[in-house]
């Protein structure tokens, strides 16, 4: 009863917009502090398009690190239920959205028919055309935590589109028991914005080179999340098992 109540159209909106209002409460309510910013600062003041990185228990504080000069965020969302849910949070944010995975859209040249593969690669590659942002939740939609797969890594070898990880932290949260440790983020407090180190793959990155810079991203996003957590008095979340 309740996954065919949440798979009406209606009430998909419904929370998407509750959740895009309780994300704007959450942004202009908490005392960000950011570390790291000038590490980006050449990519937003050249104006080029470039690939976000977070990971999924973490996605609702983006918002919270984006400017107005910033390029445009376009979210790369799964075609799930949940991931409908989200579609509509980021256009009541004034995001654009892209339906389909990471991994598929880096195949989507090779593979026309993979679900979602061939139209999110496109969609992809125009957008950073355009110079605008791609966001991936390279553990999502489900696993395993803090884990980041080859996708995102294939597709900046393909656009040639900087790779650019952010980790997020918030004093009061509500920690959810999921796959992920899922953080809502609670209004009137302190949270932490840390960017990562932005990385080109070089169009030759042959399957050691992926490999190789796919473990440095994921070495330092988690580093950076286990920072921000212990700096607003938290215990950082351990990732999954590889």
């Amino acid at each position: 009863m309740f996954k065919r109540f949440m798979r009406s159209n209606a009430v998909q909106i419904t929370v998407g917009w509750l959740v895009a209002a309780y994300m704007t409460l959450v942004k202009y309510t908490t005392r960000w502090e950011t570390e790291r910013a000038d590490h980006i600062q050449p990519i937003i003041n050249g104006g080029k398009g470039f690939i976000a990185l977070t990971w999924h228990s973490r996605f609702m504080m983006l918002t919270a690190a984006w400017k107005k000069d910033y390029q445009l965020p376009h979210v790369l969302i799964s075609r799930s239920r949940d991931g409908a849910i989200v579609a509509h949070t980021s256009h009541f944010l004034g995001l654009k959205t892209i339906r389909g995975s990471a991994k598929k859209a880096a195949k989507g040249n090779h593979a026309a028919k993979a679900k979602g593969g061939a139209k999110a690669s496109l969609d992809i590659v125009t957008a950073l055309e355009d110079k605008a942002c791609i966001v991936i939740t390279p553990d999502g939609p489900r696993g395993p935590r803090q884990r980041l797969g080859d996708g995102p890594i294939r597709l900046a070898r393909l656009t040639g589109a900087p790779l650019v990880p952010c980790t997020f932290a918030v004093r009061h949260r509500k920690q959810f028991n999921s796959w992920d440790k899922f953080v809502l983020p609670l209004p009137f407090g302190k949270g932490k914005i840390i960017w990562g180190t932005p990385v080109t793959v070089p169009a030759d990155a042959d399957e050691r080179k992926i490999e190789h810079i796919r473990e440095r991203i994921e070495s330092e996003m988690n580093i950076h999340l286990a920072d921000a957590d212990r700096s607003m008095g938290h215990i950082p979340v351990e990732a999954a098992e590889a």
